[in-house]
């Protein structure tokens, strides 16, 4: 094993004589079954010598180590400066240390990570809150985390870490704590605070926790709907992004059909993230989007090029692998893609290779731009609404504001002569 991956001989006998030669072997295996690169298996393979020799000089056995070990140990190679990690990078020699004590929790060489510690009586508490949002409210799991998030720093503000007595809540707690978090945040998102905390009164009232109306203690956060626009990009700008991705590389094909679902879709990107291949019907050319904010699922048709741009990156671009999402990582563990956040770093690459100059760059700027694009060439917003996913027909008229031809024929004239 160590003959096909190191080759110069004095490589091999430093690893043969390292402290952790018995265990190099499984974990090459181990990494090679997961589709590691033989490059990155050779450098993982100094690194666990490395960490060998480093337990060695403290007296630590091999099976002794556990993660409080690893953490010690990564820590004290340091890192270095990357523009990119806030909290930079690590050396080589730090590289796939965890990885190796999962390989030797999995050949019984080192203990199995203790059990977790029984969840307390705050987090059965807020394990039946999460049943409510979930059976009864009917909300997403990205939405019951963020209400979650929410009413556990409400409780640690109030009660600290006690156990929550509700009860105990009073109509001064509620507002500071509103106020508190609005103010933290974006005009845009500054009513979340408000409307996650009348969620959590909602269930208190509801199994006697608390008295009846508390909920009108929420503060209302006052938030014009159409006071802004919706930031999108030209039909030139949205091209410039499309041709952005190296066609010609696995990983540039895989963004090329990420970024051609969403603006040509209007998808979310956490739809994209979590698209199977099960979803693809190549015969009636149409893909099933499954509705994970909304709860219905909604098929959209396959157009020519996206469907090209998917085939490319399904033929000539994803690894081969078990995992029936369509977009995978670009590097081994091939798995997929880690949600929302990886969709809208992947647009966000490829807006600045574009040279867009925008306030926002992600994903969610070319969902807009679809939809925009809709209205002004005269789809309803029925359609759109359709489209996209909306539940209310309310959220797709913000996009009336952008239909400046259409608004252009019907304002009024200005009192007085034009301005």
């Amino acid at each position: 094993m160590l003959e096909s991956l190191v080759t110069r001989p004095h490589d091999r006998a430093r690893l043969r004589a390292g402290p952790m030669h018995a265990h190099l072997a499984p974990f090459a295996r181990a990494l090679l079954a997961e589709d590691y690169r033989p490059r990155t298996v050779r450098r993982y393979l100094f690194a666990a010598d490395a960490f060998g020799r480093w337990l060695q000089r403290r007296g630590v056995a091999v099976q002794a180590a556990d993660d409080a070990t690893v953490a010690r140990y990564v820590e004290s190679r340091g890192r270095f400066r990357c523009g990119a990690r806030p909290r930079g990078r690590l050396p080589d020699a730090a590289s796939g240390a965890r990885k190796l004590l999962d390989v030797l929790r999995q050949h019984g060489v080192v203990a199995p990570r203790p059990c977790l510690v029984a969840p307390s009586d705050t987090d059965r508490w807020f394990a039946v809150y999460d049943r409510h949002l979930d059976r009864v409210a009917g909300l997403c799991e990205a939405t019951r985390r963020m209400y979650a998030r929410y009413a556990r720093a409400l409780a640690a503000l109030r009660f600290g870490s006690a156990p929550p007595d509700w009860s105990m809540l009073t109509a001064d707690d509620v507002a500071a704590f509103v106020r508190q978090r609005a103010q933290t945040l974006k005009p845009s998102a500054c009513r979340l605070p408000g409307t996650a905390t009348r969620a959590l009164l909602r269930f208190l009232e509801s199994s006697g926790a608390v008295r009846e109306g508390l909920r009108g203690a929420v503060p209302a956060i006052r938030q014009w709907k159409h006071a802004s626009l919706p930031r999108y990009l030209s039909a030139d700008e949205v091209a410039r992004v499309l041709a952005a991705s190296d066609a010609a590389t696995p990983q540039g094909r895989r963004d090329c059909a990420i970024v051609a679902l969403l603006a040509r879709l209007g998808l979310r990107a956490g739809e994209v993230a979590g698209l199977r291949l099960d979803d693809l019907d190549w015969t009636q050319g149409r893909v099933c989007i499954r509705g994970a904010k909304s709860g219905r699922d909604r098929s959209l048709p396959l157009a020519q090029d996206i469907g090209d741009r998917l085939v490319a990156y399904l033929r000539h671009g994803r690894p081969a692998t078990r995992c029936r999402h369509v977009f995978l990582r670009a590097l081994p563990p091939y798995g997929p893609l880690r949600g929302a956040s990886s969709v809208s770093a992947i647009v966000e690459r490829a807006a600045r290779r574009a040279g867009i100059d925008a306030p926002r760059r992600g994903a969610h700027t070319l969902r807009h731009s679809a939809a925009t694009w809709m209205v002004r060439r005269g789809a309803s917003f029925k359609q759109v609404a359709d489209v996209l996913g909306h539940a209310r027909l309310e959220t797709t008229g913000l996009y009336a504001k952008l239909d400046i031809d259409t608004l252009a024929r019907v304002a009024l004239p200005w009192p007085g002569g034009a301005r």
